[in-house]
């Protein structure tokens, strides 16, 4: 009684906002003080007593208890019977008994009735207290502070590192919300307390000095707290939630010609790492895979897929759109039905081929009967091939009849070997030239490279195109011609890029792009062109050899022994040149005809032993003969498709129909810096000249 009056007048002070942390605690002392006080002095009540307050609480007359306890004086056979009744009735009389309620008898201990006092101050409180009442009691019963003072806590989480957030520090009464995944981290300076996350000890780290780190996962929700049952330093609950995979949408896929036009969405709040396309033919699970990787990318995208190379062409695909994003979480879009477009091949040896490409594709499991279906193409082919893609065809085959390759190797090479009977003995030269001069645009978009370097490259592209143009254009030999003009441009290019002038170098730069591309697109001779490209060359061979004779007899004229009968004999192969030129298509070729009137009047002027003007003569046949190889090798290089428009490069042009670079004749200033330029674009200038050019070039 003692210790809840204590309790129960502290609770009327709270009531009334005069409650602390301190007065909290002394009322627990005081009331564990008194309660410790009166324990000793209660004491058990004997069996008698129990029955007493038994009999007293249940209103019990003539103490039926003791009378069921007792035993009658006499033994006889009416005494017995009378004593058995009368306890068979006290028996009756305990059914109803209890033991009652307390009865602390509070007026022993409180005789000046202090207790309803204090009941009438506690129903006052609660009337005047009101809305103040639940902020009066959290405030009465809290805890003091700790005496000692409590370590320096540092906590934060950080989100995994697919969600892109940076960390989150922790603050008193936080209550976060996490994706699963993340970490929790404290640092205690000076003290090792533990750290639970839902009920879970974290292991700690010892730093030294007494300083403390824990860190852990969070996979659940839960609270997580800092100390120990009695002393929490901090408490913060947490929410986890779990990453949701990426929402994927893929629009009607569009088969145009050899692509399929694709547009998608993707939505996702982490970002992709992976966005993918998988053809799969329908009825056939075992089939080869087939897709594409697209931009890895939220939102919404568009791409055109060139499906010229799939195994697949004319068969009906499923599209799946699948993105993987960087919890690794993936989502799909529904399938699609799409038809690709059929193979264009024409040859029959590529068509038989493309068929055992695509039965190799669908049953995977059926390689060794398309490497013997392969063998057995390559010994009948149903058409004229190279002998090197018969071998090709047929190691391939045994290959797979041997399982000496996997079916997806397979068929990649088998595309490639298509490629090539379908194109013609020139596919492999025209693959090796478009790397070369992929190479040299490369090296020169990124800046000027060193002359080491660029002489690679450039003797890389000279032998690929010589090879190229052997291919298509048999009988020619203009490759050399077209390798000096490209040597040029490029070098002039790595030139400008070195003085700074980038809008001249990105012209010229493009022009040498246009100028590979037509080379790699020519197309090959037919066997009209290839005549006239051997009569071209047979023409130039007699050509130069006028040339040398013309010179021969100037040189024997200042000496003296020309004679009229040896011009006539170059007249008569002049006349020879000019037939084969014929045949070659170029009957009209420019200097020929002042060419044999300068000879002629050579002729004359030996008949009459007049050297000077035989001299005079022949140096104008001499010109006019220069003239026309020039025009000639323009020819040739025209019809091997290095002149865009059919343009020949004139006197003051390079090898594909454009005038001298540079700035216009009205800037002198532009002309001089364009000839440094080309003066600094000769590889064989010492360094030190090249150093002086460039800083006369810089701004």
């Amino acid at each position: 009684m003692p210790s809840f009056f204590v309790v129960l007048a502290y609770l009327t002070l709270a009531i009334f906002g005069l409650g602390s942390a301190w007065g909290f605690l002394g009322s627990l002392a005081l009331a564990a003080g008194l309660l410790a006080w009166r324990v000793p002095a209660v004491r058990s009540p004997g069996a008698a007593e129990i029955d007493r307050r038994i009999e007293a609480a249940s209103a019990l007359a003539h103490r039926p208890l003791a009378a069921l306890a007792d035993s009658p004086a006499t033994a006889n056979e009416a005494g017995a019977m009378l004593w058995a009744l009368h306890q068979a009735r006290m028996r009756d009389a305990l059914a109803g008994a209890r033991a009652g309620v307390p009865a602390p008898v509070a007026a022993g201990l409180d005789p000046f009735s202090l207790r309803a006092l204090l009941l009438f101050l506690l129903a006052t409180g609660l009337i005047t207290a009101g809305a103040q009442l639940p902020d009066r009691l959290a405030a009465a019963f809290v805890w003091p502070g700790w005496p000692i003072a409590p370590p320096e806590i540092n906590a934060w989480i950080t989100p995994p590192g697919y969600s892109g957030q940076p960390p989150l520090t922790l603050q008193p009464g936080d209550a976060p919300s996490v994706l699963a995944g993340s970490t929790i981290s404290v640092i205690l300076d000076g003290a090792a307390v533990p750290v639970r996350v839902s009920g879970v000890a974290l292991p700690a780290q010892n730093l030294g000095a007494g300083d403390v780190r824990v860190d852990g996962a969070l996979t659940q929700s839960g609270d997580i707290v800092v100390g120990r049952w009695w002393h929490v330093l901090a408490r913060w609950h947490v929410t986890v939630t779990k990453p949701v995979a990426p929402v994927v949408t893929l629009q009607p896929v569009i088969a145009a010609g050899t692509q399929l036009d694709l547009a998608w969405s993707v939505q996702d709040s982490y970002g992709l790492s992976a966005l993918t396309l998988a053809l799969s033919p329908v009825g056939d699970p075992d089939a080869l895979p087939e897709g594409a990787d697209l931009p890895a990318s939220v939102g919404r995208g568009q791409a055109a897929l060139d499906v010229a190379a799939s195994p697949y062409g004319g068969l009906t695909l499923q599209a799946s759109l699948r993105a993987t994003n960087l919890a690794g979480l993936t989502g799909s879009a529904p399938p699609q039905s799409v038809t690709l477009p059929p193979p264009a091949w024409r040859d029959p040896t590529a068509l038989a081929a493309a068929g055992l490409r695509t039965r190799l594709a669908l049953r995977p499991e059926g390689a060794a009967a398309v490497g013997a279906a392969l063998r057995h193409l390559a010994a009948v082919p149903p058409s004229a091939i190279s002998y090197a893609a018969d071998i090709q065809l047929a190691a391939l085959g045994e290959s797979l009849a041997l399982h000496g390759t996997t079916p997806l190797d397979a068929v990649a090479r088998l595309y490639e070997l298509i490629r090539q009977i379908e194109a013609g003995p020139d596919f492999l030269p025209q693959k090796a030239f478009a790397a070369a001069a992929r190479a040299l645009l490369a090296a020169l978009s990124h800046g000027p490279p060193d002359d080491a370097a660029l002489s690679s490259l450039l003797a890389r592209l000279d032998d690929a195109l010589a090879k190229h143009l052997a291919a298509i254009r048999p009988g020619e030999n203009a490759a050399a011609a077209i390798s000096k003009a490209l040597d040029q441009l490029a070098r002039q290019i790595a030139a400008e890029q070195r003085a700074g002038n980038a809008t001249q170098a990105q012209a010229d730069l493009q022009r040498l792009a246009a100028a590979l591309r037509a080379l790699q697109n020519a197309p090959p001779m037919t066997a009209a062109q290839e005549a006239q490209a051997q009569a071209a060359q047979a023409a130039a061979g007699q050509l130069s050899q006028l040339l040398e004779a013309e010179a021969a007899l100037r040189d024997a004229t200042a000496q003296g022994s020309a004679t009229a009968a040896a011009q006539a004999q170059l007249q008569a192969a002049l006349a020879q040149l000019s037939g084969a030129l014929a045949k070659a298509g170029l009957p009209n070729l420019p200097g020929l005809g002042q060419a044999g009137q300068a000879m002629s009047a050579a002729q004359a002027a030996l008949a009459a032993q007049n050297s000077g003007a035989a001299q005079s003569q022949e140096g104008a046949a001499i010109s006019a003969l220069q003239q026309a190889a020039a025009a000639l090798a323009a020819a040739q290089a025209e019809a091997a498709g290095t002149q865009p428009g059919g343009e020949a490069a004139g006197e003051d042009g390079d090898a594909f129909g454009n005038q001298t670079l540079g700035a216009p004749a009205a800037s002198p200033a532009a002309i001089i810096r364009q000839k440094i330029i080309d003066m600094d674009a000769d590889p064989k200038l010492p360094a030190a000249t090249h150093e002086y050019l460039q800083r006369l070039l810089a701004p």
